[in-house]
């Protein structure tokens, strides 16, 4: 399926954005203030941070700390994780485990809505869409979102996991291939970090895809 994504939001939403500092969490940041939403940003390292917006409000923490998680997530309209493993070549849970601490802090809270940045090729059954190569190469990082979704998949929320193929620092496109049964719609494996935050943000409200791994990429 291919969509042109929206520009404007909807409604204005309170909005956490957890793995704000990295190139998705900082698309994600800048353009959901651009949309006019109240963006928090929870970070280890506030200094990465390097947007600066009226609508977003930095807040340092750790994922370990399941208080000031829970603060953070308290009163909020969704959730934005876009974690990533700090390296391939060691087994790093920081995806799994710090989801684990956010799925529980929006259970405390009563937060409902999640939408996750996860990755192509990621589930057991999906190994077989990536070269043989990508496998040995990124087998650390791809068990742990295994079990980061696994986790997401199982709680009482309005999940929506997202899972693009290789991404690239480049403008946004605005015209991407949906694609729900994991598998590659066009021989493309690019899509643009903007692309990916934008789709993301057209999830806020949308029920399209909530309990859904849509994929997604460019077109040839």
């Amino acid at each position: 399926t291919v969509i042109k994504m929206a520009t404007a939001a909807v409604n204005i939403l309170k909005v956490v954005v957890f793995g704000a500092t990295g190139g998705t969490g900082l698309q994600l940041c800048r353009q959901a203030a651009e949309a006019g939403h109240t963006v928090t940003a929870y970070v280890r390292s506030p200094e990465k941070l390097t947007i600066k917006h009226p609508n977003v409000s930095c807040v340092k923490g750790t994922l370990e700390d399941a208080a000031a998680v829970e603060e953070a997530v308290k009163d909020k309209d969704a959730v934005l994780v876009a974690l990533g493993s700090n390296t391939v070549l060691t087994r790093d849970t920081v995806c799994s485990a710090g989801t684990r601490v956010i799925l529980n802090a929006m259970k405390n809270t009563g937060v409902r809505r999640i939408v996750v940045c996860s990755s192509f090729g990621v589930g057991p059954e999906n190994r077989k869409l990536l070269p043989w190569i990508m496998r040995v190469v990124i087998y650390n990082p791809l068990i742990d979102k295994d079990e980061q979704e696994a986790d997401i998949q199982k709680s009482d929320t309005d999940w929506i996991i997202v899972r693009p193929v290789g991404l690239v620092d480049q403008p946004a496109r605005g015209n991407i291939h949906v694609e729900p049964s994991g598998s590659l719609p066009v021989p493309c494996h690019k899509i643009s970090r903007a692309d990916v935050a934008a789709f993301m943000l057209g999830q806020l409200e949308d029920r399209t895809y909530v309990h859904k791994t849509p994929t997604l990429c460019w077109s040839a």
